[in-house]
């Protein structure tokens, strides 16, 4: 049986998707959009099944140093930059997803790692000091406590191909013939649910990024310029989730495809 895409919807943002993060417990897609005229950043929650929002719009006292650091079942957790000339001068927030409120907040944290009932960092403010919090309440806890930490296997990402080497030369060769494309700097690509998925970029007033996928027989089932006038190559410029294929178009808008 051959597969193809059904388009499923896709949402538009007044600002840069910067950053996404995936809960599967929670069919959610946290997006982080940066608008940088403003200096103001935004956060949404989108249900990645029906494209609904759960929440958008949410905004913080720090109106553009904070940022997306991880999400375990009901807890979304932001870094905080308190010291701009400062690196390592972080705290960190937990925002209730359902609830949508702060549920808390634990000053001088950098965060390394995330589990289902714990989050593992660092503290700064008297040498390196590694620290584990409780989920749920932020408090301190023994750091002797063993949970297993959370890894994304649902997310399925490409393989980046950078210009020169064997794979990319192969894939390169393969756009030439099939499309006329000449791709440059770097190309992603999947191989998944009997579909070939190809981000490359061509010169075309600066770089273009195209986004194209293909059957196993040869056929293009989509054909999309995601990204013009770029200067650099991205990395993860899709992915794959729960039988969808999930990408950003010039740099605000979120669209998502169903395999069928």
């Amino acid at each position: 049986m051959r597969s193809r895409l059904e388009f499923s919807f896709s949402h538009s943002f007044p600002g840069i998707i910067w950053n996404t993060l995936v809960s599967t417990e929670n069919e959610v897609l946290l997006l982080e959009i940066r608008d940088e005229v403003n200096k103001q950043v935004s956060f949404a929650a989108v249900d990645y099944s029906t494209g609904a929002f759960r929440w958008k719009n949410v905004r913080f006292e720090e109106p553009w140093w904070i940022n997306l650091a991880g999400v375990s079942g009901e807890v979304v957790l932001f870094t905080l930059y308190t010291d701009t000339h400062n690196p390592d001068a972080k705290s960190l927030l937990a925002y209730h997803l359902s609830d949508q409120k702060i549920i808390w907040w634990q000053n001088d944290f950098s965060i390394s790692a995330i589990t289902a009932n714990f989050v593992i960092g660092y503290s700064f403010k008297f040498g390196l000091q590694e620290m584990t919090l409780d989920l749920m309440t932020g408090k301190v806890v023994p750091a002797s406590i063993n949970d297993e930490t959370m890894q994304n296997f649902p997310v399925i990402r490409p393989f980046q191909y950078l210009e020169g080497a064997p794979d990319f030369e192969t894939v390169k060769s393969f756009l030439q013939r099939k499309l006329n494309m000449v791709p440059l700097v770097g190309i992603d690509y999947l191989e998944h649910d009997n579909l070939i998925f190809i981000s490359c970029y061509v010169q075309e007033n600066g770089l273009a990024n195209f986004l194209i996928v293909l059957s196993a027989q040869g056929e293009v089932l989509l054909r999309e310029k995601t990204g013009e006038a770029l200067n650099g190559i991205g990395m993860d410029t899709f992915f794959i989730l729960e039988g969808s294929l999930f990408f950003v178009k010039n740099k605000r808008e979120l669209v998502r495809y169903k395999v069928v």
